[in-house]
């Protein structure tokens, strides 16, 4: 599995480093939206009721050599 796109939950318009925001991470566009798409917002990391987070779908990019988000809801 690659890591091309990541979808998380936040509290911040960053990707976070750590893991247990990651709701998916891999190769396919359509896996990564539909995930977006899915998962509820107000809650945190840990899936605990937070109004402050939201979720972010991010793509690689090589010449940041970073997450880039893409799409926000919830912030």
């Amino acid at each position: 599995m690659g890591t091309k796109y990541r979808v998380d939950r936040v509290d911040s318009m960053r990707v976070p480093c750590g893991m247990n925001s990651i709701r998916y991470v891999g190769d396919s566009w359509e896996m990564a939206r539909r995930t977006f798409n899915l998962i509820d917002t107000g809650k945190d990391a840990w899936g605990q009721d937070n109004p402050a987070y939201g979720v972010v779908l991010s793509v690689w990019d090589n010449d940041e050599r970073d997450y880039v988000i893409k799409c926000v809801k919830g912030l």
